[in-house]
């Protein structure tokens, strides 16, 4: 009898708290909605309605993975989690490709500028040891033997 009447009683909690959850969320208060759903879901983890009512609030892309994989977790034929959550990894994807691109561009300007800047240095030395040599044979050729 105690039994039932704190599994009832929790259930009422978990209720009561959905309930709020979805109210502060209808009216703006993300904060209060995420706290009301967290705890919820801390009650009632299995529940695929508060991993939904959750995933509305959550600010953060891994936040909602969470979200999205709690809700195919317990229910693997929810079509559109799954699609949300294929929509989060593509992002993702496209972030992570968008990043080693931006590196391996920035890699290869550092290279071209060094090939530039060492070849800038080789024809200045070219240029110079040129020059000496054009001076030492004109002096010789203006000042050398007669």
């Amino acid at each position: 009898m105690v039994n039932q009447q704190a599994a009832r009683s929790g259930s009422e909690r978990f209720d009561e708290l959905l309930d709020a959850g979805r109210t502060a969320a209808l009216t703006g208060d993300r904060q209060l909605a995420h706290d009301y759903l967290k705890e919820a879901a801390r009650l009632n983890p299995a529940n695929e309605q508060v991993w939904t009512a959750l995933l509305d609030v959550v600010d953060t892309e891994e936040d909602q993975r969470v979200c999205l994989q709690n809700i195919i977790q317990i229910n693997p034929l929810n079509v559109q989690a799954r699609r949300r959550l294929n929509q989060l990894e593509s992002r993702r994807e496209r972030r992570l490709q968008m990043r080693a691109e931006a590196k391996a561009s920035v890699r290869a300007d550092k290279h071209r500028r060094r090939t530039v800047l060492s070849r800038a240095l080789l024809l200045g030395l070219v240029i110079g040891v040129t020059g000496v040599i054009f001076g030492v044979v004109l002096s010789i050729l203006i000042f050398g033997p007669k």
